[in-house]
């Protein structure tokens, strides 16, 4: 998205994306291959905002609803400020299988189906205590959800970190960040040093 920039503003080297994706991917459990890590790290939030790539307009804006309420705003931005939703659209439209598109949309249709059930509307008709009950029963694989259900949404939450964290503000801001750890000292006193560091 325009005012969100991705890490290759900050800093240099090896695409920083691509390397914060790699890092994230494998703290999540996702495998990532070099070809997908090449095409998310080239993607930027813009692109993915102006246009839909697998899920429908309704679809992205569940996604987006739900991302919020795993990583909501606070002092620093949530979720949706970062456009997870479009990173998710991107993502199931450039890295997975079309069956995991597919157990990814039968995911969120068994929540709006479960909504319908327990409160007789979609979930995005439902109030936030609504969207939380169903979250939680989500999580838990109760009240209408199975372990499988569960399984969706471990798949969720971690495409919402890998989303979240690889984005500026994810980055920057809510972890946090050194683009040189411990930052550059060039002047030194020699007597502070000692002797001169040799180069293997």
């Amino acid at each position: 998205m325009p005012h969100n920039n991705n890490l290759a503003d900050a800093i240099q080297g090896e695409h920083p994306r691509r390397t914060a994706l790699k890092q994230m991917a494998a703290l999540l459990g996702l495998a990532l291959s070099a070809e997908s890590l090449n095409v998310l790290a080239a993607s930027s939030h813009s692109s993915m905002e102006r246009a839909t790539k697998l899920l429908t307009p309704e679809q992205l804006k569940m996604t987006g609803e739900i991302a919020e309420l795993i990583i909501p705003a606070t002092d620093t931005p949530g979720a949706l400020a970062v456009d997870v939703q479009g990173f998710i659209d991107h993502y199931l439209m450039e890295c997975v299988s079309k069956s995991e598109q597919q157990t990814f949309i039968a995911g969120l249709n068994k929540i709006n189906s479960v909504a319908e059930e327990k409160f007789n509307k979609v979930f995005l008709a439902c109030a936030h205590k609504q969207h939380i009950d169903l979250l939680t029963a989500l999580d838990n694989g109760t009240a209408g959800f199975t372990q499988g259900d569960q399984h969706f949404f471990k798949f969720f939450k971690s495409l919402t970190l890998l989303g979240y964290y690889t984005s500026e503000p994810g980055a920057t801001q809510e972890l946090a960040y050194l683009a040189i750890p411990g930052g550059y000292k060039g002047d030194f006193p020699f007597a502070k040093i000692g002797k001169a560091w040799s180069l293997n």
